[in-house]
């Protein structure tokens, strides 16, 4: 969260001094005039045309942006990646009996979630 020091005026939207301000990192994930089809999963988004791991792509914040970015967002990016990778180069996964059709839908709230479900694997 940020808060305004004084109060001002940004895209025609008056801000008084001390209202708290928070980053919309849904638009930024979002927005198709930074990633084509945003709401598909896509990993070559991730890649340069080289197969290269693009560092700090523009259209994934998910530690937020700026100054107040997480100290540790590379360390953190650079181990999810690797977590990631390991898994599906490893395993097979598949929806598990109980639920054949997952909901790909998020839960709604400030923090989206996907809702619960469970897989199988098939080494």
């Amino acid at each position: 969260m940020h808060r305004v020091l004084k109060d001002t005026e940004l895209h025609g939207l008056r801000l008084r001094e001390s209202i708290l301000v928070l980053s919309n990192l849904y638009s930024a994930h979002y927005n198709p005039e930074q990633c084509n089809e945003p709401e598909l999963f896509r990993p070559e988004q991730f890649l340069s045309p080289t197969g290269e791991k693009i560092k700090n792509p523009p259209h994934f914040v998910p530690l937020s942006v700026g100054q107040r970015q997480c100290y540790w967002q590379s360390v953190a990016m650079d181990s999810l990646f690797l977590f990631i990778a390991l898994i599906f180069q490893n395993f097979q996964i598949f929806p598990s009996e109980k639920n054949q059709h997952l909901d790909l839908e998020p839960s709604e709230g400030l923090v989206r979630l996907p809702k619960p479900f469970s897989v199988t694997k098939k080494s």
